[in-house]
């Protein structure tokens, strides 16, 4: 919820000097010093070099645009949607683009687009700077109550040319019901609300848990967003599914044709309807690795019969690779990292992994309880101390995640197996200090054998209701846990 008096303390504190600095620097003249403001700000929320080197080329682009005293629309009356799709007319349609590469190019230069619509109709467009960091627009709009249009699908690429006119049309929304200027926007947008929500470190996590999955990706030898800085953070097409901590194996394609390096993921995934490729999450830690060329892994009697690799790795950004398939990489090529979890007995085959226990066992479990996925979030993090921040469960259960009060109504911590009192006590521990964060009614424990619950009226202790996989299966004994967190009983 947008507070006024918060507001007010950030416009006295130096918030109006920015203001009136869009104001001169945007509307009268967009000059190169508003360009390095953008830039500035940007890096509070962006953590990738790369990212914010093209933000600055694409402003410095237009601006040398508008020296030539040339302006993109006719005089007239507009809409959002009807500059839009004048926009969209003159760029791509009359040219024969198909939707696929008009998108691209849109999606490719985001920045410079927006800015010229914003610019040349300000009462309808706002600049939108937030690439590859839809992320952030979706903490900003959850924790302001802005309404946040549904998202379009992957394949609807003109849709999701034509969502941006919907975020302006929340935000124009937004901006009339709190009495803004223009500016005050622009400030509120790119300064104000990603330093209120926690900027990069809302979401980029330093204290990395280890893996729980490991994934491919893809790219060519000449990629931008390579690196041999191992610190290096950037943005890449992965899985919506990967997890902070996850591993992801980078395939370097022609001439190279090798896994080359293995990276970690420092974000979960996200989707971004503005970046081409959709799904994203953010990487780092590159160590590289001897070559695993592709005719190896063809020749290797594991790889060779995985589907990917049958593909000639063809299509493989986010592919999820088997425990037992990265484990084996990590043997061969003699690699001490963290090895994946992960159970072999053939008789289990359909528990490998800690990920098999959520999607096979706790996804159903909460649709049973009554839940569906839009009433729990899962590898929430929420602020602690001086600025810090914690990965917390795995599955956290109607959070509410104001900046004011986070709370929820209980959570479910995974785990790959249990099979100790010693294992249980330190998995109650860690979920412990989760829930007293959260203020959580009920932890629960989850592992391939059992569920375990655990009450905030004991301050966690005991558990009091713990159940077999099986044993859930009679509707009595199910009953036992549905009273106490059942959607209707809570």
């Amino acid at each position: 919820m947008f507070n006024t008096y918060t507001w007010n303390l950030y416009l006295d504190a130096g918030g109006k000097k920015l203001v009136e600095f869009f104001e001169e620097n945007y509307s009268k003249n967009l000059s190169p010093t508003y360009v390095e403001k953008i830039s500035k700000l940007h890096r509070s929320f962006c953590p990738s070099k790369k990212i914010n080197d093209l933000l600055k080329e694409e402003l410095d682009d237009f601006v040398e645009f508008l020296s030539r005293n040339y302006y993109f629309f006719e005089y007239g009356r507009y809409t959002i949607e009807s500059g839009l799709k004048y926009f969209h007319k003159f760029l791509y349609a009359d040219n024969n683009i198909n939707e696929k590469l008009a998108f691209d190019d849109f999606s490719s230069y985001l920045s410079y687009y927006t800015t010229l619509l914003s610019y040349e109709l300000p009462d309808l467009f706002i600049p939108y700077y937030f690439k590859c960091n839809f992320n952030i627009l979706e903490k900003i709009f959850a924790e302001f109550d802005i309404s946040l249009p549904e998202i379009p699908n992957k394949s609807d690429y003109k849709g999701r040319f034509f969502y941006y006119g919907e975020i302006c049309k929340s935000l124009l929304e937004f901006k009339q019901e709190n009495d803004l200027t223009s500016y005050e926007l622009i400030a509120f947008l790119y300064d104000f609300a990603p330093k209120y929500v926690g900027g990069i470190d809302s979401y980029i996590i330093k204290d990395l848990p280890n893996p729980s999955a490991a994934y491919l990706i893809g790219a060519g030898k000449d990629d931008i967003f390579l690196s041999n800085d191992m610190d290096n953070i950037t943005p890449w097409q992965c899985s919506p599914d990967i997890k902070v901590g996850d591993k992801v194996l980078m395939y370097v394609k022609y001439p190279i044709s090798a896994i080359d390096s293995i990276w970690t993921s420092v974000s979960i995934g996200f989707i971004d309807p503005f970046f081409y490729y959709y799904r994203c999450t953010y990487i780092s830690n590159a160590e590289k690795i001897e070559k695993l060329t592709l005719n190896e892994l063809k020749e290797d009697e594991v790889f060779k019969n995985l589907p990917i690799v049958r593909k000639n790795m063809q299509g493989l950004n986010g592919v999820e690779l088997l425990p037992s398939a990265y484990n084996h990489l990590l043997e061969i090529k003699n690699l001490d990292f963290p090895r994946l979890e992960y159970f072999s007995m053939n008789d289990s085959q359909d528990f490998q992994s800690e990920k098999d226990v959520e999607n096979k066992l706790i996804k159903p479990f909460l649709a049973r309880l009554g839940y569906s996925e839009t009433d729990y979030v899962q590898q929430l993090y929420i602020k602690v101390g001086n600025n810090n921040h914690l990965l917390i469960p795995d599955f956290v259960i109607n959070p509410k995640t104001k900046s004011a009060s986070e709370s929820c109504d209980f959570i479910i911590e995974a785990k790959f197996s249990i099979n100790s009192m010693k294992e249980l006590e330190k998995a109650r521990i860690q979920v412990r200090s989760y829930a007293k964060i959260l203020d959580a009614k009920y932890v629960l424990i989850a592992s391939k054998e059992s569920i375990w619950v655990f009450g905030s009226s004991d301050d966690y202790k005991k558990d009091f209701i713990s159940f077999t996989w099986e044993v859930l299966e009679n509707e009595d004994d199910f009953y036992q846990i549905y009273k106490y967190i059942g959607k209707y009983w809570i």
